[in-house]
């Protein structure tokens, strides 16, 4: 029942922040989930925040390994992300879960230094408590094709070890990821078709074979 209020909750935000949204919330607002729900690569976390006071809410989709996962994250102050995840497995019998999940930058990015940042994933260890750091770098900030680098370590099961990222600004609204998440290489292509609203195309390995998916977030401010 717990679960139940939670996601009703979430649901309940997400109709709400477009009534209340002020129209000189102007800031850009790109950032879209992981899969496994804070904002970030393919599976991966990175040192990317909403906007303050903004939030993402997405949904993924995997071919054979995940009928669905919901996620909200919110920056309600500066350099703080919280957010949660409705996990819902393809495996028959498994049971949905909801995650919890936060994240803080101490250090933020700027011309010599990359940003710096760490949290928890699944924070009331239901399917797999992953404690994890990140750096993150933007390379040609101002040229045709921006290079975003991810560099991070982890403590989990579904992240264990070094992991990474690599983001290509191919297009202002289209961008490619590769990834290795400490096991296995993922990608995606991330395209905003709309302000604010993005479509993920992925690709990711299981360990047993390359599975096909797809998402869709949408970022606001309020």
């Amino acid at each position: 029942m717990f679960r139940v209020i939670a996601v009703a909750v979430c649901l309940a935000v997400v109709v709400a922040v477009p009534a209340i949204a002020q129209d000189d919330a102007a800031a850009t607002c790109t950032t879209a989930p992981s899969i496994l729900g804070l904002t970030g690569a393919v599976v991966t976390p990175t040192t990317e925040l909403p906007p303050v006071k903004g939030l993402n809410v997405g949904y993924h989709w995997i071919q054979d390994t995940l009928d669905g996962a919901g996620k909200i994250n919110a920056a309600p102050i500066p350099k703080v992300e919280i957010g949660a995840t409705w996990w819902n497995p393809a495996a028959a019998g498994a049971d949905d879960e909801l995650l919890f999940n936060a994240k803080y930058v101490f250090v933020e990015e700027d011309e010599k230094n990359p940003a710096v940042a760490a949290g928890v994933i699944d924070l009331s260890d239901e399917l797999d408590q992953t404690w994890f750091g990140v750096i993150s770098k933007v390379f040609n900030p101002d040229g045709e094709v921006p290079i975003t680098v991810n560099l991070g370590g982890a403590s989990g099961d579904t992240i264990s070890g070094v992991f990474g990222s690599v983001k290509l600004g191919l297009h202002e609204d289209v961008d490619v990821i590769g990834e290795y998440d400490s096991e296995e290489f993922n990608f995606a292509v991330r395209v905003r078709p709309y302000d604010e609203f993005t479509i993920d195309l992925l690709t990711v390995d299981n360990g047993d074979n390359r599975e096909f998916g797809v998402g869709a977030a949408w970022c606001t401010t309020w």
